[in-house]
């Protein structure tokens, strides 16, 4: 292997040794690079809630005699177990406790007339 090429380094050996006060600045720099690449993360901007889009009242089925009313208005009829398909035929099946159980798992807990869904 050839010796590096004299133009290189001033004295033609080595490349030349730092002293311990620039290796003492290079540790500050990456250490404050380090922590700032931290802070800026930690501090970033929280995300803002949109107006208007919080939960709204929660909807209800009507029970109008043998019939319920959905709360698009649909009517629909319960099966002998309670539960009732959907116009667009999925299957709401109703638990011995009385809730119904939407496709979607979320529950619809009866109430006075009805019941009250999430």
């Amino acid at each position: 292997m050839l010796p590096p090429h004299p133009a290189i380094y001033p004295n033609g050996l080595a490349p030349p040794l730092r002293s311990r006060q620039q290796w003492l600045m290079i540790r500050i720099s990456i250490a404050a690079s380090v922590v700032a690449i931290l802070v800026a993360g930690c501090v970033s901007s929280q995300p803002r809630p949109v107006p208007g889009a919080s939960a709204g009242p929660a909807k209800r089925i009507v029970r109008d005699s043998a019939q319920l009313i959905l709360p698009d208005g649909t009517r629909v009829n319960p099966d002998s177990t309670g539960g009732f398909e959907l116009p667009n035929g999925d299957y709401v099946k109703r638990e011995p406790g009385g809730a119904l159980v939407l496709p979607t798992g979320a529950r619809c807990l009866p109430d006075q007339g009805g019941y009250l869904c999430p």
